[in-house]
């Protein structure tokens, strides 16, 4: 079982190059890393209060990317994970993120853009996994809602109210993301320097 008092990193990958590479890039920058050569070794490793963010590629033997999301979602709705991939397509994209993803990178990303999104992430989930101590029983629909309006506000913020740089950011159509700021009562203009 993963440390659950440290933010972690998972890095998923039957790539030995690619996985130590990313395995030596968040040792780095300060986080606990647990790099696994297939998804199967990561659902044994993984509790359901895994504090951290979970980074798989897509194409694997055994269990790809994927199947290994389908079950990572059915005992953890709120778990940030970002799939990558080097033979990505706007078909296999919207899949990943309809099954869950977080975000779908394709090889080579910038890895400083990575960290970035980790980092994020990990603070977002730090967040709401504090707000909700205590309330262990609260309901899932209303933690994946939290998480997903601080997504949405950090985004706005860090763009100044840009609509268009958080429909990127986040991969979400301009229907939908106002849909969501609808439903949070999120005002695009308080974001607006």
């Amino acid at each position: 079982m993963a440390d659950e008092s440290k933010c972690g990193v998972i890095v998923i990958d039957d790539e030995e190059d690619v996985r130590e590479s990313l395995k030596q890039l968040f040792t780095l920058e300060g986080f606990e890393v647990y790099a696994m050569a297939n998804a199967k070794e990561a659902l044994r490793f993984i509790s359901t209060k895994f504090q951290g963010v979970i980074i798989s590629d897509i194409r694997m033997p055994e269990m790809d990317g994927l199947t290994f999301l389908k079950e990572v979602r059915k005992f953890n709705k709120l778990l940030p994970v970002i799939l990558i991939t080097g033979h990505g397509d706007i078909k296999l994209a919207v899949k990943s993120l309809k099954l869950g993803a977080t975000d779908f990178l394709e090889k080579p990303f910038n890895p400083n853009e990575l960290v970035s999104q980790v980092k994020v992430l990990s603070s977002q989930r730090q967040n709401v996994i504090e707000s909700y101590k205590g309330f262990e029983n609260s309901s899932l629909k209303k933690m994946t809602d939290d998480f997903e309006k601080s997504r949405i506000c950090y985004s706005l913020e860090k763009h100044e109210g840009s609509i268009l740089s958080v429909m990127k950011e986040l991969k979400l159509p301009r229907r939908t993301l106002n849909e969501k700021m609808v439903k949070y009562k999120i005002n695009r203009q308080s974001f607006i320097s």
